[in-house]
């Protein structure tokens, strides 16, 4: 006997089955029988059936002499299943690698569950891949058989039969079988649902569930037999009326009905208007004869629908929904002109402000689209007050996160006023990805795009090898790139990525990341008082946990048990987690940290004290592991979805044959490697070895340093980086201990207890009520929207942000809170050691009357516009309007602890009225470049790399002159500080910082 019968009902489908049957037949789990019914097909399917089974003898081909439906198709391949657990596959789907490995292991975990319910994405015809958006209830976390009453969540999901392994033994003991009609999966999964004493969820995406361009949903044809839901529904309770103990689902299922029938009734494409009425009678009549004694309505607009159903007042109901879409379409019309005439009043302000003076001794900075100070760019900043304090750095922050600026940091909020006077007359912008587009870079300033990361995925124009990791716009991308004058970088390997995939006039400069200057310079006091700062004792093993972002899950959610982890490893290992900053915080984690079991530490606004903390690193396709070598301390790879991972998105090496350190593919071999040993044996520093000599190239403890000299000040002179081997060793939390610690699983599992620490603004978790999940052969996407199911986020998998747009020639401005509602910046706390000053108005030139609007609204709505709430429709494929150029994981979120500010930057020096605040002089506008047309970059990207494959091989290739839209040449005046005769600060030598040798001197270089 089988473990797996696999049931394909085919019909129509001879462009997909081939696929479909190759989709099971590949799987590294073998022990299963294809039982494929051709509903009589008038087309060659029942003949692709024969010729597989004719090849395979795990295939057997069942003709119907007549066309039966979906559901009777099903059924007669039920009769012919032997297997232990039977699976449903609609012929134009596809089955996962590696699926029915995953569900044998997780049937073997959860000890034979009656159901096994596991996850799909929806595969569009263009590419795009959107995974389930209620994928959060496949949580593995907790006992691995559950009944529905412990999850009845899991009635949210989609309603269908392919996304679950049903017991065969069950399906029989229940009379389980699919009625004929349109809606056969409703009574089917309703009905199976609440009868199973056992459940299990297996969190993996086992199927691709096609969306085809030219439709193939026949719930989304206009006809009368969207009434099929009413006999199904009877179905459904006349079986729970045979069954008197499950009278306990009788409320969730007529919820669930109710939600339906309005499905069908408001989405259009579905009813035709004579027949609306008829079935909203219908449906209040079923609503009155089902409602269970002691039943709620929902609150709000759900619950006014359930009481128009009640009273069955059609009229009523639709009149309203008239009323209220015409009240919207008012207000929306309303906001736009609204919203329009302050976008043209701030840009005519911004473009006022391009005609004067830059100021020469002004810089602006940004990290992570304005939500921190924080990475490179704050490494750079913390450089510039010790080396050129004349230069007054500014750093822009998005509006709703100032109150989280450090002590001493000089900042305007994103889209403000004060922000476009500082981007307008700054001689510096200073960013690691990239400004708005609305941002227009003057001749004269200089544009330092410092990165935030070692690239692991495919990059910049090398994503057009992968249109499913993306929807990016490269004219836009090129565009951006055209600003750059200097591109940081932290290793060879870098250096011909960026060079290759951002093709530009820029000049790479390869220095090393600033911000890993704190972790090559660092002390054992440093390294003592990062622990101190998380509550850590000298015995106990702290291991850091940094996924990376996957643009189909919105929110952060661990993809290991971590509760089973922290027991399993004992009472003296702690684990550090922390979320992507793209992701809010998780109720997951939320639970657990509550426990004691974790430290939550994705709020933490210095990753650098993180890695300096930990013993060792666990991640999975982060760059934080390229940072975290200049440690030389364990790393771990956690890499269980590595196949669809670097399928999808695309990578640089192989990442499974070169890690830095021992590599798992599952929990349970994670949990061996950590108990075990292996995260520290021989052959894990023999890895980590040569992935240090690879890419920690650079980063020596002065990068800063050179990148201040040569950008700020104009000093040219080479400070040569200090080879690996002779930089100086950070010693470990274990080193310091006198002692090495080895995590060992705990007989008593015995959970990890660590002090809770208040974190600012965490939302409580509160559970989800039941909604809509709509059952049908083949269900639209749900209204509810979806995250892309894309790895990784640089390029597309960013949220739309406030600072990137998409590219306009005219630059459309966020408008801000009107100015004489800002408070004054002399009066803001983080700048009490500078100088008071007041702010004069910003008497704007006679064609901008309009600039003294009151912005406050515009502000908040266009952040929501271009913001969205990262909801599940918030396709991150579609959100190119960034540099999308690193890999790095490690921005923290920006709501941070009071206990995590211990260390206020350096302040600048203060802004004078007249170089930020100051009238504008009134002067001639300067004459600029036009841009060179972006498709002669994508000719000539495509005339000198067209291969594919990794970006190392490929060697670097110069642009031609007339890349850029103007001459950087002329760009780069020579009126910095070492240009200008200006005093330039002394090298610093080997007895400053103990890392290199004095540099040679003018003459000799």
């Amino acid at each position: 006997m089988p473990r797996f019968s696999i049931v394909v009902p085919v019909y129509k489908v001879p462009a997909y089955l081939g696929e479909c049957l190759d989709s099971v037949l590949g799987q590294d789990f073998g022990d299963f029988e294809v039982i494929g019914v051709d509903d009589c097909s008038p087309d060659v399917c029942g003949e692709i059936l024969d010729q597989y089974a004719a090849n395979d003898a795990r295939v057997r081909a069942v003709h119907l002499p007549e066309n039966v439906g979906l559901g009777n198709a099903r059924n007669a391949g039920l009769a012919h299943a032997g297997g232990d657990y039977i699976l449903f596959l609609d012929s134009d789907d596809v089955l996962l690698p590696g699926s029915l490995s995953a569900m044998a292991a997780r049937l073997d975990a959860a000890d034979s569950p009656d159901i096994l319910v596991y996850d799909y994405a929806r595969s569009y015809w263009d590419g795009r891949l959107v995974r389930n958006s209620l994928a959060r209830h496949l949580h593995e976390d907790g006992p691995a058989s559950f009944s529905l009453a412990d999850r009845p969540e899991l009635l949210n999901l989609l309603q269908v039969a392919w996304n679950k392994a049903y017991r065969r033994e069950f399906v029989e003991g229940a009379g389980l079988l699919f009625p004929a009609g349109y809606y056969e999966d409703a009574p089917w999964t309703y009905c199976a649902m609440a009868a199973a004493e056992s459940l299990a969820v297996l969190d993996r995406v086992c199927v691709h569930y096609r969306q085809r361009r030219e439709g193939g949903n026949i719930l989304s044809t206009v006809s009368r037999k969207h009434f099929d839901a009413f006999d199904q529904y009877d179905r459904v309770f006349a079986y729970l009326d045979s069954r008197p103990e499950l009278d306990r689902w009788r409320g969730p299922l007529f919820r669930k009905m109710i939600d339906h029938y309005l499905t069908i009734l408001e989405r259009p494409g579905r009813l035709p208007e004579e027949a609306k009425a008829e079935f909203f009678h219908r449906a209040a009549h079923d609503y009155r004869r089902r409602i269970p004694a002691r039943f709620e309505r929902p609150a709000g607009r759900d619950g006014y629908k359930f009481a128009m159903l009640e009273r069955d007042a059609y009229a009523l109901m639709t009149g309203s929904a008239t009323a209220v879409r015409t009240r919207q379409v008012v207000k929306t019309k309303a906001r736009q002109a609204v919203k329009g005439s302050k976008k043209r009043a701030m840009g005519l302000f911004y473009r006022s402000q391009q005609h004067t003076d830059l100021d020469e001794n002004l810089g602006l900075f940004s990290a992570y689209w304005s939500r921190s100070v924080s990475c490179n760019p704050a490494a750079i900043d913390a450089e510039l007050a010790r080396r050129a304090p004349h230069i007054r750095r500014v750093w822009a922050v998005r509006p709703d996160l100032m109150d989280s600026v450090p002590r001493g940091v000089r900042a305007v909020p994103l889209g403000s006023r004060e922000f476009w006077t500082v981007a307008a007359r700054a001689k510096y912008l200073v960013n690691n990805v990239n400004f708005s587009d609305r941002l227009v870079k003057r001749p004269g300033q200089i544009h330092l795009q410092t990165h935030h990361g070692t690239p692991l995925k495919k990059m910049g124009l090398d994503q057009r090898e992968y249109p499913i990791s993306t929807s990016m716009n490269f004219d836009d991308l090129l565009r951006r790139c055209d600003r750059w004058d200097y591109s940081l970088s932290s290793n060879a390997h870098s250096t011909r990525v960026w060079e290759r995939v951002y093709p530009s006039r820029y000049e790479t400069l390869e220095t090393g990341y600033p911000r890993n200057d704190a972790l090559v310079n660092a002390s054992a006091a440093d390294v003592l008082a990062a622990r101190v700062e998380l509550g850590l004792s000298e015995d106990t093993t702290a291991l850091l946990y940094m996924p990376t972002h996957r643009d189909y899950e919105k929110s952060f959610r661990p993809r290991l048990d971590l509760a089973r982890i922290a027991s399993e490893l004992g009472p003296d290992t702690v684990l550090l987690v922390r979320g992507h900053y793209f992701y809010k915080p998780s109720p997951q984690v939320e639970e657990l940290r509550a426990t004691g079991r974790i430290i939550d530490v994705s709020a933490h606004p210095r990753v650098e004290s993180l890695y300096l903390a930990a013993d060792a690193l666990v991640t999975d396709y982060s760059s934080a592991m390229f940072d975290y070598a200049l440690l030389d301390r364990p790393i771990v790879v956690f890499a269980d979805d590595w196949e669809i991972y670097s399928t999808v998105r695309g990578v640089y090496f192989d990442l499974l044959s070169e890690a830095p350190g021992a590599v798992a593919r599952s929990q349970d071999e994670l949990l061996d490697v950590l108990a075990g040993g292996a995260w520290r044996g021989a052959e894990a520093d023999r890895r980590r070895a040569a992935f240090r000599r690879r890419f920690c190239d650079f980063d020596d403890g002065r990068a800063a340093e050179r990148v201040v000299r040569k950008v700020f000040l104009g000093d040219d002179r080479e400070i040569p980086v200090t080879p690996l081997a002779d930089r100086p060793h950070v010693p470990s939390p274990a080193e310091l201990a006198g002692t090495v610690r080895v995590p060992s699983r705990t007989e008593n599992r015995v959970p990890v207890y660590v002090p809770e620490r208040e974190r600012a603004d965490e939302p409580a978790y509160v559970p989800e009520q039941l909604v809509t999940a709509e059952a049908g052969y083949a269900a639209e996407p749900d209204p509810v929207a979806e995250t892309a199911y894309a790895p990784e986020h640089e390029l597309t998998a960013e949220p739309a942000l406030a600072e990137d747009p998409a590219y306009a020639p005219e630059p459309e401005l966020v408008a801000e809170t009107a100015y004489a509602e800002e408070p004054e910046l002399a009066a803001e706390s983080w700048f009490a050691p500078e100088p008071a000053f007041t702010a004069e108005p910003l008497p704007a030139p006679e064609p901008v009357p309009a600039a003294e609007f009151a912005y406050a609204e515009l502000r908040e709505e266009e952040r929501a516009e271009e913001e969205p709430d990262e909801g599940p429709d918030d396709e991150p494929d579609a959100r190119d309007a960034h540099i999308d150029a690193d890999a790095e994981e490690s921005a923290p979120e920006i709501s941070v602890p009071a206990w995590a500010r211990a260390e206020p930057f350096a302040p600048s020096a203060p802004l004078d009225a007249d170089s930020f605040f100051g009238p504008p002089p009134t002067r001639a506008p300067q004459e600029r470049a036009v841009a060179a047309p972006v498709s002669e970059a994508l000719a000539a990207y495509s005339e000198l790399f067209p291969q594919s494959g990794h970006g190392m091989s490929i060697p670097r290739q110069p642009v031609s002159a007339d890349r850029a839209g103007h001459d950087v040449a002329e760009d780069r005046t020579d009126d910095r500080p070492g240009a200008r005769g200006l005093p330039l600060p002394p090298l610093s030598g080997a007895d400053e910082r103990g890392t290199a040798p004095e540099p040679p001197s003018a003459e000799t270089a």
